[in-house]
């Protein structure tokens, strides 16, 4: 994994993710494909081995894929709507920025690097480039697994925390 500004991605997050109401943390991809499945491990984790206080959907059991991505985004508005959504997803960008993972302001159009046209989501977006661009089909097929538990461990550890600080500021 490429070296990213750790603390810059932490704070970021812990400033992004702050406010009155738990977070909806939308974790999207496939289980199917290894560079799609960084969204579900995300969710996995923050459920197994965080227990985290904020709403979690999307995870390996229960992913958040293209197919029910809709149906996904109409519930999350209607049981949680004035809560912060924070999108999680991977990403295809340049061969050597594979490994960074972003986080911004603003929400994300999952698959849009694959030509889906899918619904815009999220009021904060967290993606990790797993592929790049230089792969004419299959680059999210053509990740190794290593990569994703890596940035995935990462991504649920530092949600985490951002969503911790937020509960014991909050209190």
């Amino acid at each position: 994994m490429k070296a990213n500004n750790t603390n810059n991605f932490d704070t970021t997050l812990k400033l992004l993710i702050g406010g009155p109401r738990p977070p909806v943390i939308l974790c999207i991809g496939s289980d199917r494909v290894i560079g799609d499945a960084l969204g579900p491990l995300v969710g996995h984790m923050l459920t197994a081995t965080y227990n985290i206080g904020a709403y979690v959907y999307g995870s390996l059991t229960s992913p958040v894929t293209a197919l029910n991505l809709a149906d996904t985004i109409d519930f999350i508005k209607r049981r949680h709507p004035d809560n912060l959504i924070v999108a999680v997803d991977s990403s295809i960008g340049n061969e050597e920025e594979i490994g960074i993972i972003k986080v911004n302001k603003g929400g994300i159009y999952p698959g849009s690097a694959v030509g889906k046209k899918l619904p815009y989501v999220g009021n904060v977006s967290v993606t990790a480039i797993v592929s790049h661009r230089g792969i004419s089909s299959g680059a999210l097929n053509n990740v190794r697994l290593g990569l994703i538990h890596s940035l995935a461990c990462r991504i649920a550890a530092s949600i985490n925390n951002a969503v911790t600080t937020r509960m014991v500021e909050s209190a």
